[in-house]
C-alpha cells in the first residue's frame, strides 16, 4: 500500500472516520503510516473476533480520554455484534480496576454513540 489516500481510506472504510494522527502521518511520514497500518492489519487478521477487538480499542481509547476513537470503535463493535450489555459490562470492569473517570468521561459518550447505532440497526431490521 503505497498511495497515502488509499491508506487513509482504510480508516474511512473500517471506522467511518480518519484519526487526526493518520492525517498528519500521511502528510509527513507516509512510511510511518504504512507501518502502523501493517501492524493494524495483523491484528485485524488475527485470532480475536472483530467485536472483541473493537471492544478492546474502545476501552483503551476511553482510558486515554480519546473520545472520537472510543465512539468510532464502540459503533464498530456494535456493528460486529457486540451487545449493549457486553459494552457496559466492560466499562464496569474498567471501573473496578481504574476508577469511575473513564466511564464518566469518554465511556458515557462511547456508550451513547453505540446505543444510537444499536437502535438504528434494530430499526433497519424491523423495516
Amino acid at each position: 500500500m503505497n498511495d497515502t489516500q488509499s491508506m487513509l481510506n482504510c480508516y474511512k472504510d473500517e471506522l467511518k472516520w480518519t484519526p487526526p494522527f493518520a492525517e498528519i502521518l500521511s502528510k509527513y511520514s507516509p512510511e510511518g503510516l504504512k507501518g502502523f497500518l501493517v501492524m493494524r492489519e495483523s491484528v485485524q487478521n488475527g485470532h480475536l473476533p472483530k467485536k472483541t477487538r473493537e471492544l478492546i480499542f474502545t476501552i483503551l481509547d476511553s482510558l486515554d480520554d480519546e473520545v472520537s476513537g472510543a465512539k468510532a470503535h464502540a459503533i464498530s463493535a456494535i456493528e460486529a455484534g457486540l451487545t449493549m450489555e457486553e459494552l457496559v459490562e466492560a466499562f464496569v470492569i474498567v471501573t473496578i480496576v481504574k476508577g469511575i473517570n473513564p466511564l464518566c468521561k469518554t465511556g458515557v459518550e462511547a456508550i451513547n454513540a453505540a446505543e444510537k447505532r444499536f437502535q438504528e440497526i434494530n430499526l433497519i431490521k424491523e423495516n
